[in-house]
């Protein structure tokens, strides 16, 4: 019965994500940034900096709560107000330190605004995944998976009224308004989370106490560094390129990074399962570290491959199709950033190794290291074009990633003595040519003269097939997996 409970959760949350998440991010976010147009490079920036500053208002310390949860929940009940009152002085420091920013840098109205909302914004984000590690740590797993995406449904109901259904409702979306959307959806979720764990797991109200904050910011320290480093070398770039490229440059280089986006939660969901295995079989048994590698780097990374072979030959006709003023050099974004997310999805793999082996310092160098390459390139490399600087970015995005990736891989394979070059290795220069293949053979067929959305759902079919063909997915293997995970 636990199995059985257990792949019912599993399945609901990965439905409920792949209902609501891409949803969210196609029909509401892309349509947005039709409708602004530039002006969505100025919110991306923002958006990426707010992202950047989030730390502020977690400091690793939810991993801590649902572990807590989970193994005493009286002691985590207890740290409830003390935890919840830091964040709350925490907001207080960032909205001061936004306005000596202000008096500074003499931002626009425009640019205030979105600072303040977007930075109230990851506060209550912060705060609904600190109220959701409780119904995690509980094995709440239902109630978790539908407040990880009410957030969302509630902007798809406002935002889709407003764009799909209102009368002339394109006159009230600017990027302020989507802005205070996100806000009202967020504060919403929260109010409902926060009264939700008070009723279900009554926290009691007691004096805060410095000294378990203390105690818990210091555990989280190394982990949370971490955190800011990769977000830092991973989301800086947009900042930078909206201040040397302007932000219809910004605009641009966003359209594309948003479909890199909604891959990288997906990949998420499977690098879950990862994280616990690793730390259980670096104690217990270490000989099942490199088949498991080696499975999901199949799984992953042949993903990845046929993302990239896609967007380098499709990636323009799909830019053109989801955006009205996609940029000239779309496609070539688009084709930088997929091999960007191959590099994304081998960390996923190999950090979470060595995050589970305590490897901490090592990953701190190579991400300190990759921030230090990544803002060097684009401060050199964005000032020397005139246009294009979206593009001298994802260049450098995905150099940066493949440099971590593989300082993480030799790394990772050097300390657990694993074959730097696996011996199913030879099927993904085979997955690439037929994947290949495909596409000529589409090109010069009738089936060049179907509609692109048929092309790109046979796209998919096709790439699907020969990724179960080639034993990249393969069900057996998941299975077993999710069995382990249990």
């Amino acid at each position: 019965m636990k199995e059985r409970s257990f792949y019912s959760n599993l399945f609901f949350s990965l439905g409920l994500n792949l209902l609501v998440k891409p949803a969210a991010i196609f029909l509401i976010d892309a349509a947005v940034q039709n409708e602004v147009g530039s002006a969505y490079g100025l919110y991306f920036a923002i958006f990426n900096l707010s992202l950047i500053l989030s730390i502020l208002f977690d400091f690793g310390i939810n991993n801590l709560s649902t572990k807590e949860a989970a193994q005493n929940l009286e002691a985590a009940k207890l740290q409830f107000t003390s935890i919840f009152s830091f964040r709350i002085v925490l907001m207080l420091f960032y909205l001061s330190g936004l306005f000596c920013c202000n008096l500074y840098l003499r931002l626009s109205w425009v640019e205030y605004k979105l600072i303040l909302i977007l930075g109230l914004n990851q506060f209550l984000i912060a705060n609904i995944a600190y109220f959701r590690s409780f119904f995690a740590g509980l094995q709440w797993f239902r109630l978790d998976a539908i407040f990880s995406v009410l957030d969302r449904i509630m902007l798809i109901c406002s935002m889709g009224y407003l764009i799909y259904l209102y009368p002339d409702g394109f006159k009230l979306v600017y990027i302020e308004s989507y802005a205070l959307m996100q806000f009202g959806s967020y504060a919403l979720t929260f109010i409902i989370a926060g009264s939700t764990v008070f009723l279900k797991v009554k926290p009691p109200f007691v004096m805060p106490k410095m000294a378990i904050v203390k105690s818990k910011v210091k555990q989280a320290f190394p982990y949370a560094l971490l955190i800011v480093l990769m977000t830092l070398y991973t989301r800086i770039d947009g900042i930078i390129l909206k201040n040397l490229g302007g932000v219809e440059e910004a605009s641009y280089y966003a359209q594309a990074y948003r479909l890199i986006d909604a891959l990288y939660m997906f990949a998420m969901v499977f690098a879950g399962l990862l994280f616990p295995m690793f730390s259980k079989m670096i104690t217990v048994n270490p000989q099942e570290i490199k088949p498991l590698v080696s499975q999901s780097s199949r799984l992953l990374l042949g993903s990845s491959i046929a993302f990239i072979v896609f967007s380098y030959l499709q990636g323009g006709l799909l830019m053109d199709l989801i955006y009205a003023h996609p940029a000239v050099d779309s496609g070539i974004i688009l084709f930088l950033l997929s091999i960007a997310f191959f590099g994304m999805a081998s960390n996923l793999i190999y950090g979470s190794l060595l995050t589970a082996n305590g490897s901490l310092k090592a990953l701190n160098i190579i991400s300190f290291c990759g921030l230090v390459f990544n803002v060097m390139m684009n401060l050199l490399l964005i000032p020397k074009v005139l246009n294009g600087g979206a593009v001298v970015v994802a260049a450098v995005a995905a150099l940066t990633q493949i440099l971590v990736a593989l300082a993480q891989a030799i790394y990772c394979k050097h300390l657990f003595n694993l074959a730097f070059v696996d011996r199913q290795f030879y099927k993904y220069p085979l997955l690439t040519y037929l994947l290949m293949v495909w596409y000529v053979l589409v090109y010069f067929s009738p089936l060049g003269n179907l509609n692109l959305i048929w092309i790109f759902l046979l796209d998919v079919i096709v790439s699907l097939a020969l990724l179960f063909a080639l034993k990249f997915i393969d069900f057996k293997e998941l299975i077993a997996l999710v069995q382990k995970r249990t």
